[in-house]
């Protein structure tokens, strides 16, 4: 097997270099931010300075400006096209296949993935994210669309607000109405739990929402705030498509909101078909589309920089010009100030420039890192053990590969393998229930702590599941932040409160400066998936705490798996993945050697390879070597500078 080039990723210039104090948060924030003229043609010749950006009412600074356009894209563009099976009537149902199927002809391509996703009381992935029209038709075809069930429909009394009332008063609920409430805010938890999936992915990110008569007696403003909170922490814009007949959606006997019904506090603007919008209209009453019951879809499209399409008349025109605000947007960043966890904060964007719109989204919130284990019986316990000399019942492997966000913060993708039998079940209602909880600290040699965390992973599994699971080892992973330095890594864990293990390890992050050459750590893998499966969990699978925040390493439509060993069997496959950093990646160039660790002997070498493209991929040659120990080796080379980093690895 032939190793063609180290998986590459590279970072543009970074932030200013500050202190050696780690952030619990780089404060950066990405605003996207989509201008249109009078006309509704998108404005395309912008500069930084033309942008005005407030939170909470400040003016910040912007820090970096970029337009992006299908010319300059380098990661592929991800859009879903989500369908709301329990509103639609089975009238509108021909014309949304239709009108779908020929967007997906148009729009997709190199660069360009859609994945199709149902909604008929739980969401169900239809096809997965790919470039093959065909596919995604097939899948379109196969979906159910059954509608509104007669019942439901005939006995819906929501349509009547004098009847709501006297139901009300009199304590009185239709069974039908209760469900199509139910089913209503089921529908929009289930866009939060897709928008917080689809933040691995990189870029804009588009969920186009099919959607018929939502009940107006439901009242989800608790889920729309929450799943406008998932999708602007995600990068996630959302453009709802009201499927209703225009004649449905103009009742001007309803098309104001009632004073005292449910109001979302969003964005006014994008009514129409296609791109509008207003960046001085913040906390405008929502625009309807017939009655009050429409009023989430305009939330969900104004919180996160979208627009509704109505005109059913021209669903492909509307969807085409959805379509198109993949490739029309600015990208603004700011460091935003000082705040606490867990708080959000609203966004104003303003273009200096007469006659031109802007949306963008219009909130964000900070996240507070999980420490799951903290003040807990669990946590002192395996404090004790990691500061002790004991070494534990079991054995385990462990790899801490960093990568830089900024001068002087890494993240580490923590990768580790625990043997199976270490995990140890207990029946509970019918289920096997395992629990493993694990505590990491980083140490500096003075004995403070850049680094600590701890979680709690939990299983429910049948006899079947158990026997499947113990087939091989426990894979786990964890991300966190660490500042550069020297540190020693303890990781102790514990299943059962009986078994305990320990495992230690180095953890030295090179320091860097800004704009300057840099490598990070070697990352080594058995495991390998098309990128393409990435982004649309909701949740499902086994639950894993912390395991679906990570950041995926992907490089050229592959998303490595890092593992937590370093032994390779001379049969298996095996990858390795490494980032570069430059102010100017088109300069450097990356070697790649494989050195025998006894003698030194260089067992193998690449030429120096321009890395100057995002992305690029190769395999570790494991079955030419032989069984042996061995270094892995990657040189960057820039103008008069050269680094190097290096890690160990057998073949067995």
């Amino acid at each position: 097997m032939r190793l063609t080039t180290a998986l590459v990723c590279f970072g543009g210039v970074l932030g200013a270099q500050q202190g050696p104090v780690i952030q619990t948060e780089t404060r950066e924030v990405l605003v996207d931010a989509i201008v249109t003229g009078k006309n509704g043609a998108y404005v395309r010749d912008l500069k930084a300075s033309d942008f005005r950006i407030w939170e909470d009412n400040k003016e910040q600074t912007i820090k970096s400006f970029a337009l992006e356009s299908a010319e300059a894209a380098t990661q592929p563009r991800s859009l879903v096209l989500f369908f709301d099976e329990t509103s639609m009537e089975p009238r509108d149902q021909v014309a949304v296949r239709q009108a779908a199927a020929s967007f997906i002809d148009a729009g997709t391509g190199p660069n360009r993935r859609m994945a199709v996703v149902t909604f008929d009381g739980s969401a169900r992935i239809a096809q997965s994210f790919t470039d093959n029209a065909g596919r995604l038709k097939d899948a379109l075809n196969q979906a159910r669309f059954h509608g509104l069930a007669a019942s439901a429909a005939d006995n819906d009394r929501s349509h009547d607000p004098s009847r709501v009332e006297e139901d009300r008063a009199v304590g009185r609920v239709n069974g039908a109405t209760l469900a199509n409430n139910l089913g209503a805010r089921n529908m929009i938890r289930s866009l939060t739990e897709l928008g917080r999936s689809l933040g691995v992915l990189p870029g804009r990110k588009i969920v186009i929402l099919f959607a018929g008569k939502l009940p107006s007696s439901a009242d989800p403003r608790a889920e729309v705030r929450e799943a406008v909170d998932a999708a602007n922490k995600s990068g996630v814009a959302f453009y709802p498509v009201d499927v209703r007949p225009v004649f449905d959606q103009t009742d001007p006997g309803a098309a104001t909101p009632q004073m005292g019904g449910p109001t979302y506090g969003a964005r006014g603007g994008g009514v129409g078909r296609g791109p509008q919008g207003d960046s001085d209209n913040i906390g405008a009453p929502v625009p309807d589309s017939g009655s009050s019951s429409q009023q989430p879809l305009f939330a969900l499209a104004n919180g996160t920089g979208g627009f509704v399409v109505r005109d059913t008349t021209d669903l492909l025109g509307g969807l085409q010009s959805v379509g198109q605000e993949q490739d029309q947007y600015y990208a603004l960043t700011y460091v935003a100030p000082e705040s606490k966890e867990e708080t959000c904060h609203s966004l104003r964007v303003k273009v200096d420039r007469k006659g031109t719109k802007v949306r963008s989204r219009t909130s964000y919130c900070t996240a507070k890192p999980l420490d799951l284990l903290a003040g807990t019986t669990a946590a002192s316990e395996l404090e004790k053990r990691a500061g002790s000399t004991e070494t534990g019942g079991i054995a385990a492997s462990i790899r801490l590969p960093y990568f830089y966000i900024s001068p002087n913060v890494a993240r580490v993708n923590l990768a580790m393998e625990i043997p199976a039998e270490a995990l140890q079940f207990q029946n509970q209602k019918g289920k096997e229930h395992g629990e493993m909880d694990l505590l990491g600290v980083a140490s500096a040699p003075d004995g403070s702590v850049g680094a600590r965390f701890s979680d709690a992973v939990k299983f429910d599994l049948t006899p079947a599941d158990i026997a499947k699971l113990k087939e091989k080892p426990l894979h786990y992973e964890k991300e966190f932040k660490i500042a550069p330095g020297k540190y020693r890594f303890t990781m102790a864990f514990s299943s059962g409160g009986q078994s305990f293990g320990k495992v230690e390890a180095p953890l030295d992050v090179e320091p860097r400066k800004e704009g300057e050459l840099g490598v990070s750590g070697l990352v080594l893998s058995k495991e390998a998936h098309p990128a393409a499966d990435l982004g649309l969990g909701l949740g499902v699978g086994v639950g894993v705490s912390g395991f679906n925040d990570r950041t995926p390493l992907v490089a050229q439509g592959m998303q490595v798996i890092p593992s937590g060993s370093s032994q390779f069997l001379a049969s298996e496959p095996a990858f390795f993945y490494f980032e570069v950093y430059d102010a100017n990646p088109a300069s450097v160039s990356a070697q790649v050697r494989i050195l025998d660790r006894k003698t030194g002997a260089v067992k193998w070498e690449s030429a120096a390879v321009k890395v100057s493209a995002p992305q690029q991929g190769g395999n570790l040659p494991v079955n030419t070597l032989g069984p042996g120990a061995y270094q892995l080796e990657v040189t960057a080379m820039g103008p008069g500078k050269r680094v190097t980093s290096s890690t160990d690895f057998e073949v067995k």
